[in-house]
């Protein structure tokens, strides 16, 4: 996602006649929950569109509690819910102005939303907020533009992550995965193709 406004994104997701991003979940986010041992039994999940992931988890087994700003998103991802047996809590609200009430997921994933730095910086510090000590974090999301070849993702190179602003924003942070290069996505029409990625997986430090 982008720093697009709400009727922005909502008109966005009336318009397109399929999921813009895909309806199975991103194979990273597969990944890192196939690693982690034990597996979370909670996660947030901030921008989470019309829900492929959040639905995805809760199907997993996990408590799950989804954001997003649109309100046609969200009510396209309780259709999905409803559609694959799952319960999933689900907030229509602007990152910028929420904050969690306690620290108490034992993951979070902020995943393709993308703005300028301080929504960026905003939404990973509200999902670091989110944690509970010792528990996982999860970012993915466009990386800068490697080469003149279209790729997809924001023409914006303010609006894509750096390595070094995520370990900014994450001081103290146990690491487990940093990467920043080209991948393949097949995440429907609007996430397909080769393109250059960040991932960036830690573990919130325990207090002392």
């Amino acid at each position: 996602m982008t720093d697009m406004g709400a009727a922005d994104w909502d008109a966005r997701y009336r318009d397109c006649p399929v999921s813009p991003f895909g309806d199975e979940p991103g194979n990273w986010l597969r990944t890192m929950l196939g690693r982690c041992d034990p597996k979370p039994r909670s996660a947030l999940m901030i921008a989470d569109g019309d829900g492929r992931n959040g639905a995805w988890l809760a199907g997993q087994g996990l408590d799950v509690t989804a954001i997003d700003l649109s309100p046609e998103a969200t009510r396209l991802a309780e259709a999905r819910d409803a559609a694959a047996g799952v319960t999933v809590t689900r907030l229509t609200a602007d990152i910028a102005e929420w904050r969690p009430a306690e620290a108490r997921w034992e993951m979070a994933g902020v995943l393709f939303l993308h703005g300028p730095a301080d929504l960026r910086r905003t939404a990973v510090r509200r999902a670091v907020c989110a944690l509970a000590p010792g528990s996982l974090l999860l970012v993915e999301g466009f990386a800068p533009r490697r080469g003149a070849q279209r790729k997809p993702g924001p023409d914006d190179a303010a609006s894509r992550y750096h390595l070094d602003e995520l370990k900014r924003w994450c001081t103290g942070f146990e690491l487990i995965e940093a990467t920043s290069g080209e991948v393949r996505l097949d995440d429907g029409p609007r996430h397909r193709g080769l393109a250059d990625v960040i991932r960036f997986a830690a573990h919130k430090p325990h207090a002392g």
